[in-house]
């Protein structure tokens, strides 16, 4: 480090990342508040592992036929 710089670029990159956790931690607390938001985790949680899935190409195919893209 040199003289004069008080904090590394990898000390600014952990920094920004650290600061960000707060804001995200909240968010999180209020999905897992939300009744709804976590019925519909679960509920695409249990498509998935059904199968009820296709990729995101096939998702697009699928719009732009019916005409919604």
């Amino acid at each position: 480090m040199s003289k004069g710089m008080l904090l590394t670029d990898e000390d600014r990159a952990l920094l920004l990342k650290v600061s960000n956790l707060p804001e995200e931690l909240i968010e999180t607390l209020e999905v897992l508040e939300d009744e709804e938001i976590m019925k519909s985790i679960k509920e695409a949680e249990e498509d998935i592992e059904a199968g009820r899935v296709r990729d995101y190409d096939e998702f697009l195919k699928e719009l732009k036929k019916a005409g919604e893209i």
